[in-house]
């Protein structure tokens, strides 16, 4: 009963201090920047110029400016090749002389281009000047040792960053708050007032960590059917931004003890937020996966985050989050024996 009061208390405190008003103002501010800021394809394709010295190379090639797709323009000279690759900063040009016999190629970069981009374009003129006789591997004699997407059923750009800003909001939204609630309520010694009731400290914690947590629900309600719909599996989407919540409230409050007031604690709080980042190394490089990253608890947070805002390109594996769960009750009872010290000592 008394942590129902507590939770009630701190609702209150939370609406009066536009907490709420802060939570869905940025979800929307979120909102709107992956849907006008950000990109749905960051993918850059690369548009071929080509020029051929006489008609009869043209001829042997098959090509006709008339036919040129978007990603293959002709040219009729160097000048006007020069003048359309400055204008274009992801053209190549290929120049094809000689005769019929014993044609020759030369290729014209931008200059930026890698070694890898280079071989790939250096095999493709090979290829394409081999002619239609030449006989490839069929697609039969080709294992693949996963299933391979085609390249249109992917996460869109924009909206791939969803798991990012939820776990910043929803599941470490805390560590921002917790600290400006500590400390105000240090200032005005609440908690030396609560101390004398018959309340207990995890109840005065807990109404914290519950309160935050219904802030991270709040945001994660908002942001996600904006961005994803219907789509997203929403009991696994609570699941996860509770025990993320509680774990970051919780460490969040064990930090915060040590610090008389906000300036104080400002590189603590910036160093736990850059450590709890950490995993979106492996999330946009998913082949960078080091023990260090895996062992921080964010790391499984946020791949199941991905699985359950996007359920048709990954799976929702929440095994990850058993681990994260008892962390965060150890984190809780040792922020509450903390206080209980503290108090203790005041």
């Amino acid at each position: 009963m008394r942590l129902f009061t507590n939770i009630l208390k701190e609702v209150k405190l939370g609406w009066r201090s536009h907490f709420f008003l802060l939570t869905v103002g940025l979800a929307m501010a979120y909102f709107l920047l992956m849907t006008f800021l950000l990109p749905e394809d960051l993918s850059t394709n690369i548009e071929l110029v080509l020029l051929t010295e006489n008609d009869e190379l043209a001829d042997m090639l098959q090509l006709d400016s008339s036919e040129s797709q978007a990603s293959l323009s002709i040219v009729n000279s160097r000048e006007e090749m020069d003048s359309l690759m400055n204008g274009r900063f992801n053209s190549i040009g290929i120049i094809v002389k000689g005769s019929i016999s014993s044609p020759s190629i030369e290729l014209v970069f931008q200059g930026h281009e890698d070694a890898e981009t280079k071989e790939f374009i250096k095999l493709f003129v090979a290829t394409f000047l081999a002619g239609p006789d030449v006989e490839f591997t069929s697609e039969r004699d080709i294992e693949y040792l996963h299933e391979i997407q085609s390249t249109s059923d992917k996460i869109p750009f924009n909206k791939s960053f969803l798991p990012i800003f939820l776990m910043f909001e929803a599941v470490m939204m805390g560590m921002i708050m917790v600290f400006a609630m500590v400390f105000s309520e240090k200032s005005q010694k609440t908690l030396h007032a609560y101390s004398v009731t018959p309340g207990k400290i995890w109840e005065y914690l807990g109404a914290k960590v519950i309160l935050l947590a219904l802030l991270g629900i709040v945001f994660t309600f908002i942001l996600t059917p904006l961005v994803v719909g219907l789509g997203a599996d929403y009991f696994i989407l609570i699941i996860i931004v509770v025990v993320g919540s509680f774990l970051s409230t919780s460490v969040s409050l064990i930090v915060a003890s040590f610090y008389k007031n906000l300036s104080q604690s400002m590189a603590a709080m910036l160093a736990l937020t850059v450590v709890f980042t950490l995993p979106m190394l492996s999330y946009f490089s998913e082949g960078f996966s080091p023990w260090y990253l895996r062992i921080l608890p964010t790391y499984p947070i946020l791949f199941a985050l991905k699985g359950a805002v996007f359920p048709e390109f990954s799976s929702s594996e929440i095994s990850g989050l058993i681990l994260v769960a008892i962390e965060a009750a150890a984190a809780f009872l040792i922020a509450v024996t903390t206080y209980k010290l503290r108090l203790r000592k005041g």
